[in-house]
């Protein structure tokens, strides 16, 4: 008798303990869809815009197909945005392929019946840490680092090959505290590197540095050689090498940069602006990170893996374009079932989303 007491004694205090580690430790969410044998089945997105000139609804519709080894092999993608269909070639439908061969990951976007072929991206995961190293995608090269788990610093490449590879590079920094990000923060200068077959005399080669947002004109065509370009821009002359910097003092706006040198040569590259000097963040304390978390989501849907492996779902975005607030309906079997992310622009304009999330067992 006093032998079973012991025991019984022995198993309430490792229940006890059990309770009580797993109260205090922050969960993170899995690389791949949620354990416990539930996966993400499909999403719709309702987008209603709202701004001085403009209110529209729009959806997009996504369903998952997976492999063995639970990795998204398949997205079906659909649309009503009338801007999203001219990206896709006018195709208002299309599958999105993954296709993985050792730590590579190949992602086709196609039209339904597989032709045309609309982009070709691929992404490299580190096959030790499970988490993405470096995204390639047409234009663009982005390398990611981590701390831990939690991204720490992200770098963005934009290039073009016209008559020569021209770059232009960012590098954002984030912090972190308990498990969840507090800012992201970029230090205000573009790199840039020309072509090293421009010629590069002194106070004879020069680069260009403009505000496009409004024009029409496609890069070629805007550059003219023999003048300077009556666009209010950054000129710097007298190049001796083939780099150069800005200070990017106006975030968010898009750039053309462009060189000529001695031989009326030119090269150019696009910045889209996308970038913010500071963003902030906060979290649901109290809400664990799952499918459905707003940062997640969208990392999921583009590469089916989480970049963002924060404790807790995120509340809220800030930056001086825009603020982001996002709520979350959850059931009684932990799911988020409906996520509303309402984004309000530094203008007034306002983009409320709402997510229908649906889950399957497996």
């Amino acid at each position: 008798m006093k032998k079973i007491t012991l025991l019984l004694s022995v198993v309430v205090l490792v229940a006890v303990f059990a309770v009580l580690y797993t109260s205090c430790k922050k969960p993170v969410h899995a690389l791949q869809p949620t354990p416990n044998n539930v996966r993400l089945m499909s999403y719709t997105a309702t987008t209603h815009l709202l701004s001085e000139t403009l209110a529209d609804t729009t959806s997009d519709n996504y369903t998952f197909f997976y492999d063995g080894n639970n990795r998204v092999i398949k997205i079906l993608y659909s649309t009503s945005d009338t801007a999203k269909i001219r990206l896709l070639q006018y195709n208002s439908s299309v599958n999105i392929t993954f296709s993985y061969s050792n730590d590579t990951c190949i992602k086709t976007t196609a039209a339904l019946g597989g032709s045309p072929v609309i982009e070709i991206d691929t992404f490299i995961i580190n096959s030790s840490t499970g988490l993405i190293a470096t995204t390639f995608t047409p234009g663009m090269i982005c390398n990611y680092q981590y701390y831990g788990k939690l991204l720490a610093i992200e770098s963005d490449e934009y290039y073009n090959n016209y008559h020569g590879v021209t770059s232009v590079s960012d590098t954002r920094e984030y912090t972190s505290d308990n498990g969840n990000f507090l800012a992201s923060s970029f230090n205000g200068i573009l790199n840039v590197t020309f072509p090293t077959t421009m010629h590069y005399t002194p106070y004879a080669m020069r680069d260009y540095w403009m505000n496009i947002t409004g024009l029409n004109t496609t890069a070629p065509n805007l550059i003219d050689v023999h003048h300077t370009p009556q666009i209010p821009g950054t000129i710097h002359t007298g190049l001796t090498k083939n780099t150069d910097q800005l200070d990017y003092t106006i975030s968010g706006t898009p750039l053309l940069i462009f060189a000529t040198d001695t031989a009326r040569d030119t090269c150019y590259v696009d910045f889209p602006g996308n970038i913010w000097p500071s963003q902030s963040y906060t979290f649901y304390n109290n809400l664990a990170n799952r499918i459905g978390d707003y940062l997640q989501l969208g990392s999921f849907t583009m590469w089916g893996n989480n970049l963002y492996q924060n404790a807790d779902l995120v509340h809220t975005i800030v930056n001086s374009g825009y603020t982001t607030n996002v709520t979350y309906n959850i059931n009684s079997y932990s799911e988020i079932t409906q996520m509303t992310a309402v984004i309000v622009d530094s203008l007034a304009n306002t983009r409320n989303v709402t997510y229908n999330l649906q889950y399957e067992t497996y």
